[in-house]
């Protein structure tokens, strides 16, 4: 009986620990802790279904559905809590450096193959820019090597105080020298921050239908991987 009352008491600190915080059950007690601790939390959840975010935000919730149909190949999440103070201008700063496409160019990609860092995006050109009803569009060129250039859409939505939402998504074929080649609207990415109680909650999932080529595979996932560290961890490093 010890025993039995020893585990559930576990297993129920955990779950209230889970659920004091946007999150299901599929982010570990570990997970959460290195979270609180500062750390960027990478996960490589592969599947839709192990996706930790638990929130009743309907865009939020509608991105995540959209990444449901895509049933993508290679799946990562990107979480950060961060304890907020009075004064905070986190909404104001992400949305500043994001809405900057062309110095996307500056975010530095390190390379687990070759030991080498360079550019994330060697490319971006601006095709169109918009403001309508609170959303800030864009359509722009890019170059993200090894793929040759694509043209994105990007929009980002913010109410300057408590929240920010941020999609893209591919708009034409990206063809690879290494054969690999993801189809339109096939390589997408959403980073979404927003207030919860006394804590500010930065999240971003990656997500690409791609084939798998069995030699590929492996190096294509920590490539991939890799990338939307890199592009996550360069906008929060914005907020320190």
């Amino acid at each position: 009986m010890k025993f039995a009352f020893a585990f559930f008491s576990g297993f129920f600190i955990l779950v209230s620990a889970s659920f004091a915080f946007p999150f299901n059950l599929k982010l570990s007690e570990q997970e959460l802790d290195s979270a609180l601790n500062g750390e960027i939390l990478i996960r490589n959840i592969s599947s839709y279904k192990n996706i930790c975010l638990d929130v009743e935000n309907a865009e939020i919730n509608s991105c995540l559905d959209e990444l449901k149909e895509l049933n993508p190949r290679y799946f990562v999440e990107v979480l950060q809590i961060r304890k907020a103070n009075d004064g905070d201008v986190v909404i104001k700063k992400l949305s500043e450096l994001l809405s900057n496409v062309e110095s996307y160019t500056e975010i530095p990609y390190y390379s687990e193959r070759h030991k080498t860092t360079a550019p994330l995006y060697s490319y971006c050109k601006i095709l169109s820019d918009s403001q309508v009803d609170g959303i800030h569009s864009f359509t722009v060129d890019m170059e993200m090597p090894p793929f040759e250039v694509y043209t994105a859409e990007i929009s980002i939505k913010t109410d300057y105080e408590n929240f920010l939402l941020y999609k893209s998504k591919n708009l034409n074929d990206m063809a690879c020298i290494s054969f690999v080649r993801v189809k339109e609207n096939n390589l997408r990415s959403v980073v979404t921050a927003f207030k919860y109680n006394e804590y500010w909650i930065i999240y971003g999932i990656g997500a690409a239908k791609a084939p798998k080529i069995k030699f590929l595979t492996h190096r294509i996932e920590v490539a991939f991987i890799s990338r939307v560290k890199a592009f996550c961890s360069f906008a929060t490093s914005f907020l320190d």
